[in-house]
């Protein structure tokens, strides 16, 4: 790390009226240095007077200049980490987007890391009936709370339809058996949006990786599963190792 880089990086952790602060500081040593040395030469009785003045007068008008374009720099800032926040999440249950999911999985798959994983494809069954019963609003907090749920078992996802890409197991029927414990949670699913008597539960179709398999492969098989799973019945999972016989 260079040291305008470190310096960049510590000054960027500072709070904006420290961070004016420390610009009116510089500015400040700048003029009463230029100020030392012109006024030492040629005004030396009058140094210490202009070296006050110098100094007063920088900071009266350094420091609301400073701390106003400061604030507008911070502002572009916040504004740029909230587009891209937008781009990579989704605004309704801050989950990864479909083009973070594809960004993340390319690399998980195209790394020497990666040894084997698994694909889930996650469908909420019946959702549109959940709209056209209960409305829109209820609907959104449905899609928030199995969003919710999908984060703490499962990990990135998409509104109705969720993928996640699992590197580096050695048992990869593991995520099996989380995307089981997962579907026992559409009880509190209801409870949380108040419809307990409608039953909210989920499709899932699953791909664990085999020999020679590319990431369209895998995403192609599970989303064919998942339609598998929805034509069985739905509230249910399939899965497959590759191109393989069905196992769950």
């Amino acid at each position: 790390m260079t040291a305008s880089h470190y310096f960049l990086t510590r000054f960027g952790k500072l709070s904006l009226f420290r961070q004016t602060c420390v610009v009116v500081l510089a500015a400040i040593i700048g003029a009463d240095t230029l100020t030392l040395v012109f006024y030492g030469i040629f005004f030396a009785d009058r140094l210490l007077l202009d070296l006050f003045l110098t100094t007063v007068i920088t900071v009266a008008v350094g420091f609301p200049l400073g701390y106003f374009f400061l604030r507008q720099q911070l502002n572009l800032a916040l504004m740029a980490a909230r587009l891209d926040r937008a781009a990579r999440i989704d605004h309704l249950t801050s989950l990864a987007n479909r083009k973070t999911f594809f960004e993340r999985a390319e690399a998980i798959v195209g790394s020497e890391a990666f040894k084997e994983g698994a694909v889930l494809f996650i469908d909420a069954d019946h959702f549109k009936s959940v709209n056209e019963t209960f409305g829109h609003a209820i609907g959104d907090a449905v899609l928030q709370e199995m969003g919710s749920v999908i984060r703490k078992r499962l990990g990135g996802a998409h509104r109705r339809r969720g993928v996640r890409c699992v590197p580096g197991r050695s048992r990869p029927r593991q995520d099996i058996g989380s995307s089981r414990a997962h579907q026992t949670e559409h009880a509190g699913v209801r409870r949380a949006v108040g419809i307990e008597d409608r039953e909210i539960t989920v499709s899932i179709g699953i791909c664990v990786d085999g020999p020679g398999q590319t990431l369209n492969d895998i995403l192609l098989r599970a989303d064919q599963n998942l339609y598998v799973a929805k034509n069985r019945g739905r509230d249910c999972i399939v899965a497959t190792t590759g191109f393989g016989p069905v196992f769950a």
